[in-house]
């Protein structure tokens, strides 16, 4: 299993799509410290307002650099098995004693060891353009921390979508399948959003939460990210952040936090289940 971590691990160093994420970062970086650089010359003088801009400029930014890391995961992951399996490389590989579930195991720490690694790079590279540039966001080092897992736990968990896919079907049917899933649970922590909202003016909007919550159990990615904006955005009691379909004004509930955090554990298991079943 260490051998296929390793493998895996340094597999993604040859990848083009790494690369290529790498060149979408840096320009989306740059763009970005652009826009924070023009947005924070005219900050308001009130403490309160401009510590509300901070955050929105922050979270903006942590939901972009999001979506930046799951393309990474879905260009990394799809084939992690499939591929191997199509190429016949798998077969080669099972000749050794080695048990298929240390190979999805492996692939997993493998994979998931980089885009853990990206994703705090991408994390504090947001936070630390902020701050650069005149934010009036004041962070915890228990509060960064704990934000900094949430943030990496959401792509952990596409990657085990990813690998169980792998596991079961081809690399084009699980990438159109990952895609289509990850756009779902967007769209449907949007939608939930707007109910709230809609809900705290009077409006009855149950139907749009109801969308949200079966969303977020189907894949729960978003209710990652706004339990990250949440807990990096309170200090003291006090959450500095506008509520809107981006940042997030419903905090997601202890149970949804245990649940997201049993998913990848649980479609890990899924993925070598299926995996060992295999017709090789």
């Amino acid at each position: 299993m260490i051998t296929v971590m390793k493998y895996s691990f340094k597999e993604m160093f040859n990848k083009k799509a790494l690369l290529l994420v790498i060149v979408l970062t840096l320009v989306f970086l740059t763009l970005y410290g652009y826009g924070l650089k023009e947005a924070y010359k005219d900050l308001p003088r009130s403490p309160v307002i401009a510590v509300s801009l901070s955050s929105q400029l922050i979270s903006i930014g942590l939901y972009f650099a999001g979506l930046i890391i799951a393309f990474l995961v879905v260009l990394s992951s799809v084939g992690a098995l499939s591929a191997d399996i199509e190429s016949g490389v798998m077969q080669a590989v099972l000749v050794k004693p080695v048990k298929r579930w240390e190979i999805v195991v492996g692939k997993f720490l493998g994979i998931g060891a980089m885009i853990s690694l990206y994703g705090i790079v991408l994390f504090f590279a947001i936070i630390f353009l902020n701050k650069f540039y005149g934010a009036r966001m004041i962070f915890s080092p228990s509060n960064l921390f704990y934000s900094a897992l949430l943030f990496i736990l959401s792509p952990i968990i596409l990657l085990s979508l990813s690998l169980w896919g792998s596991s079961r079907m081809s690399t084009l049917n699980t990438g159109i399948m990952v895609v289509m899933l990850y756009g779902f649970a967007l769209i449907g922590g949007w939608m939930e959003q707007i109910g709230y909202l809609l809900s705290r003016n009077g409006g009855s909007a149950q139907g749009l939460i109801n969308a949200g919550i079966i969303s977020s159990l189907i894949l729960p990615t978003d209710v990652l990210y706004r339990k990250m904006n949440s807990l990096l955005f309170t200090t003291d009691g006090l959450k500095f952040l506008f509520n809107n379909i981006l940042s997030g004004g419903y905090e997601p509930s202890i149970a949804m936090m245990i649940y997201s955090a049993a998913y990848p554990i649980f479609m890990l298991w899924m993925a070598v289940k299926s995996f060992s079943s295999r017709d090789i």
